[in-house]
């Protein structure tokens, strides 16, 4: 045998094991839990609003969900307590002296998802704007995630978040390329917020032409959440009473008038505001999570 026949003969063994391994993964594929990782370039884009979404859609099934938060805000522990695990990054100064620093600060995040796989109990990963989102990207590549969720049949969706703002669209659009680098393997979801206005742009503005050469193209070929804004003011007051979704659709109207120090009418009105959204979106997202992967918007 000489030297072309046995390369050939490695290639040909090489290649039974890529099918083979594709096979494997394939067959480990729906057996594993699903992350979801809920992400976009900045704060007050609705990214906690959509987690509570996931989480509550998780909970009414009657499932478990454990639950990440890579910020430093209190809402989500405010909310469901126990079930949340922080991770706090350090600060710019800590992480010039220990470049680890905010690698061993997502250990909560490794801990979930090891968790997860041996319960099979779906994750959902609140991850912060700006600093939050570099780092959770930086963590994905650095970790080699992707490949070692892949091997372990875990699926990850990508819940990308866009805002009606060309500086925003831009961002989010950027920070998209960066997953589908780090996390080939995710499904990325955009999902696109109206709670800023609609995505429709006056021709030729900025907001215009950043829609055109930057988000268009990368939303091309993905699965679209239409996000619509919720009733002025609806959300507002019981995110300051701290209920979850579950909570303020199970409430009596007199017990919310009571607490929001309003008449039952206007108690009644809120309640239902919040109520016809919650359909929309936990509609939006059951087709999302339960149909198969790539083709149609939601």
């Amino acid at each position: 045998m000489n030297d072309q026949d046995r390369k050939e003969k490695r290639q040909q063994r090489k290649a039974v094991r890529l099918v083979e391994d594709a096979r494997k993964a394939e067959e480990r594929a729906g057996t594993g839990p699903v992350i979801h990782l809920v992400i976009g370039p900045k704060g007050g884009i609705g990214k906690s609003t959509l987690a509570r979404l996931l989480i509550d859609k998780h909970r009414l099934t009657g499932g478990g969900v454990r639950i990440v938060q890579i910020d430093r805000t209190a809402l989500l522990p405010r909310l469901y307590a126990d079930l949340v695990s922080v991770v706090h990054l350090p600060g710019a100064e800590e992480m010039r002296s220990d470049p680890l620093a905010a690698m061993t600060a997502m250990e909560p995040l490794s801990a979930a998802i090891d968790a997860s796989l041996a319960d099979g109990v779906p994750v959902v990963v609140d991850v912060g704007g700006g600093p939050s989102a570099a780092a959770t990207v930086e963590y994905i590549g650095k970790a080699r995630l992707d490949a070692y969720l892949r091997n372990t049949g875990v699926r990850v969706v990508v819940w990308l978040v866009f805002v009606a703002d060309f500086a925003a669209m831009g961002q989010s659009a950027a920070l998209g390329k960066a997953l589908a680098t780090a996390c080939p393997s995710a499904e990325i979801v955009a999902v696109l917020n109206e709670r800023g206005g609609r995505f429709r742009f006056f021709p030729g503005s900025s907001s215009d032409e950043v829609w055109r050469a930057a988000v268009v193209p990368f939303l091309d070929g993905r699965r679209i959440l239409q996000m619509p804004a919720a009733a002025a003011g609806a959300l507002v007051p019981f995110e300051q009473l701290g209920m979850t979704f579950i909570e303020i659709v199970n409430a009596d109207d007199t017990d919310i008038a009571r607490r929001l120090n309003v008449s039952r009418a206007i108690a009644a009105v809120l309640q239902g505001d919040v109520a016809n959204w919650l359909e929309i979106m936990w509609s939006g997202l059951e087709a999302l999570m339960t149909a198969d992967q790539g083709g149609h918007d939601a």
